[in-house]
C-alpha cells in the first residue's frame, strides 16, 4: 500500500474533477477543467497529482492508443473504445468476475488488469444509417 501524500488544494480539486468525470479524461482535459478554479495551476502539477492518485488507488489509469486516460471507477471492469468518435465506455459484465476467479482461484493475486474492446459505438452506428 502506497502512503498517502499531503492533501493540497490542487490535489483536492484534481481528485474531485477526476471522480466527477465519466468520460475518462486525459491529463490535459483535467488540466483545462481545473484551470477554471485554480488559475495558477501548471500541467506538470496535474501530471504529478494524477500519478499520486493512481498510486494511492483513488483513481484508475487506462492507456488507450499510447495515451493515459483517467477513470473514476477503481473496481475491476473492462472498457469499450469507439474507433470512430473516441468515446470510452465502462463495461461491467460477468466475464470480469469470471476472469478474476480463474486467475485468483489457484492463489494468484491480481494487482491490475486491463481489457479493452474496440469497435463502433451505438451512436456512431446510428449516424451511418
Amino acid at each position: 500500500m502506497v502512503k498517502t501524500k499531503r492533501q493540497t488544494r490542487q490535489k483536492t480539486v484534481i481528485y474531485r474533477i477526476a471522480k466527477e468525470s465519466k468520460d475518462h479524461p486525459t491529463a490535459e482535459q483535467i488540466y483545462e477543467r481545473a484551470k477554471k478554479e485554480l488559475k495558477t495551476l501548471s500541467l506538470a502539477t496535474v501530471y504529478r497529482v494524477l500519478k499520486e492518485l493512481v498510486e494511492e488507488g483513488k483513481i484508475g489509469e487506462i492507456i488507450i492508443n499510447k495515451q493515459s486516460r483517467f477513470d473514476f471507477k477503481t473496481e475491476y471492469h473492462h472498457h469499450f473504445v469507439c474507433n470512430y468518435c473516441g468515446k470510452i465506455f465502462d463495461i461491467d459484465i460477468p466475464i470480469c468476475e469470471m476472469a478474476r476467479n480463474c486467475v485468483e482461484g489457484p492463489g494468484h493475486k491480481i494487482e491490475g488488469a486491463q481489457h479493452t474492446f474496440f469497435g463502433k459505438c451505438k451512436l456512431c452506428r446510428e449516424k451511418e444509417r
